[in-house]
């Protein structure tokens, strides 16, 4: 869904203006949307699968968060496994891309940095920008769903406001398939 409201906004742009560029993200965004929906599909399915590239969709999100608004995004990877279980793949994707539209919409951030990785038998996404910091953080159906969507992995979202500013976002969830 994610995908498709961001293809919505990047249609409205073009009306304004064509550009090659803003052709090349629609076109890349529903790539995604169709993969999305497609392991959806497979989820109702009730069929296992395994999700690789997750570090690499991330990377995307996060050009495509620069490309769109010029914020500076980096991701840095200190571990990371290579497959993850469809189901954890999908729901910390999930949360990564609310947190990165809090980021977009909310924060005046000029950085955003995503990093990935396995702490002991946990995997940890934490998303750190230079933003005005955090609001009420109890409020909004975008930090309720990140939460629920932990919550489902058997795990947990913090929030935070680092000492140098802005706001800081981590997950950490059990690693493996979660039911």
């Amino acid at each position: 869904m994610q995908h498709l409201t961001v293809m919505v906004v990047e249609l409205e742009h073009m009306k304004r203006a064509s550009a090659p560029a803003a052709l090349e993200r629609l076109q890349a965004t529903t790539r995604s949307a169709l993969a999305e929906l497609r392991r959806l599909l497979y989820e109702l399915r009730d069929e296992p699968t395994t999700e690789s590239g997750f570090a690499d969709s991330i990377r995307e999100r996060l050009e495509q968060l620069a490309a769109a608004t010029g914020i500076e995004a980096d991701l840095v990877i200190h571990s990371w496994p290579d497959e993850l279980p469809s189901q954890q793949a999908w729901n910390l994707s999930r949360i990564a891309s609310e947190a990165l539209t809090n980021v977009r919409r909310h924060s005046g951030a000029s950085r955003v940095t995503v990093t990935l990785q396995v702490l002991d038998s946990s995997l940890a996404i934490t998303i750190t920008d230079n933003g005005r910091g955090l609001g009420n953080p109890e409020s909004g159906f975008g930090l309720r769903g990140m939460r629920e969507r932990a919550h489902l992995l058997d795990g947990r979202i913090t929030l935070d406001t680092p000492s140098e500013g802005g706001t800081r976002v981590r997950c950490i969830v059990p690693f493996g398939e979660s039911e």
